[in-house]
């Protein structure tokens, strides 16, 4: 990080799992002088917002329209960093990035924040998000994939992902056939934005294309056994077979981004055990446990 490279950045899916977290990371007191202020703030609605608003000279709410370059290209003007926070929409995914380079933006910041998808050998539709990487690289623009595994706060007590409900005691795991159990990382939203705000003070001739962090590596047996330690009651932890419930997900239709959560856990694919934590936090917050996380539940 340099106190002399002060970026002007831009946030786009204020209203998204990411959205307020990452723009208070950006304001934070660890941030908040890394960057020109104000913070632009893409939305699509700036009358009609969601949870915190920020002052004027701290945040600037401008009105986003995917399907017009005009006002997406006024709304970035001059900006240096456009970070991309917007869900499942690959079309206004596009759009955004070719705005980014339009404007003649230095570091985009994509839409993942998920598996790492590049090493899955099977078709997923987490594939979609690599499209606006390759974009922004071929039209010269700095772009770092940001792979977290799962938000912590969304699996964990319960949640629609990897078979996980830890309020009514039971745990499903997917297991390949005489392997071990997998071990899955699971990050804090607070700490994903962070991440996201180191990333964008950083000038973006020093940045990787890519960054693996987790809060915490468990496999899922631990995670149903410590929080049997912790409630005095027994959680039932059963293994669901990897082959079969690869063969139901990938040609028996089950298409929902939870079941391929739980194919990318069930072989090894969401262990980010080594990462980039350290570098990413160089010492400015405390990464979140899954202990933090249940202690406070």
């Amino acid at each position: 990080m340099s106190s002399s490279y002060k970026p002007i950045v831009a946030i786009a899916g204020l209203n998204g799992a990411l959205g307020q977290q990452t723009l208070a990371a950006l304001l934070s007191p660890q941030f908040i002088s890394y960057f020109q202020l104000p913070i632009r703030v893409l939305t699509r609605n700036p009358s009609n917002l969601d949870g915190y608003v920020y002052s004027a000279d701290m945040a600037q709410y401008l009105y986003a329209d995917y399907n017009d370059p005009e006002v997406l290209d006024a709304a970035l003007e001059n900006v240096d960093v456009v970070i991309n926070l917007l869900g499942m929409y690959p079309r206004s995914w596009i759009r955004l990035g070719e705005a980014a380079y339009r404007i003649g933006a230095k570091l985009y910041i994509p839409s993942e924040f998920g598996p790492d998808h590049r090493y899955f050998n099977y078709q997923s539709p987490f594939a979609q998000k690599q499209v606006q990487s390759d974009r922004a690289r071929e039209d010269g623009i700095k772009s770092v994939q940001i792979f977290c595994g799962i938000f912590m706060e969304h699996a964990i007590p319960s949640g629609r992902h990897l078979g996980i409900d830890l309020p009514s005691r039971r745990v499903i795991a997917v297991v390949p056939a005489g392997r071990s159990e997998p071990r899955v990382s699971f990050t804090s939203v607070r700490d994903v934005a962070m991440t996201i705000a180191s990333v964008a003070s950083r000038r973006p001739s020093s940045l990787p294309d890519a960054i693996r962090i987790a809060g915490d590596t468990w496999t899922l047996r631990q995670l149903g056994e410590y929080y049997q330690s912790l409630i005095g009651a027994r959680v039932h932890v059963t293994t669901q077979n990897y082959s079969a419930f690869s063969a139901s997900v990938l040609h028996g239709g089950h298409q929902s981004i939870s079941s391929h959560y739980q194919l990318a856990a069930g072989a090894g694919l969401l262990d980010y055990s080594t990462n980039s934590n350290e570098w990413a936090s160089a010492g400015m917050w405390q990464w979140r446990s899954i202990q933090h996380l249940l202690a406070g539940i």
